[in-house]
């Protein structure tokens, strides 16, 4: 039987790669704040610019960055530019924190369940 904390979001099967597979076995906040860590790690600079300026994901410190970046990137992903923008890089970062913040969220919610109801 599977337990909870392995519960899984779901909705990016579609577009399986390997740091969505790694989202989805983070069993607990502090690994999901690595993964994404990680993940922008890959990026060199000159990639990043690429994104408009405030696009740009800098130091993850906590679990509200994770919702932060999801937020800022889809509002981006929705603004008509006449800068040239990399599409394809921002739909990318915005599936990955949008994964992040639904895991971060199923996580959250499980712990609070095993807390017990006076916690609710």
């Amino acid at each position: 039987m599977r337990s909870e904390l392995h519960e899984h979001t779901q909705g990016l099967r579609a577009a399986p790669n390997r740091w969505h597979a790694r989202l989805e076995a983070g069993d607990d906040a502090a690994s999901l704040l690595g993964i994404a860590r990680d993940y922008l790690a890959t990026f060199a600079p000159e990639h990043l610019a690429r994104l408009p300026e405030d696009c740009r994901p800098g130091r993850i410190k906590g679990e509200d960055d994770i919702a932060y970046w999801s937020c800022r990137l889809a509002q981006s992903a929705h603004k008509d530019t006449s800068m040239p923008v990399d599409a394809e890089l921002l739909q990318e970062m915005l599936d990955f924190f949008l994964h992040a913040w639904v895991r971060l969220s199923q996580i959250q919610r499980i712990h609070l369940s095993r807390a017990g109801p006076h916690y609710h």
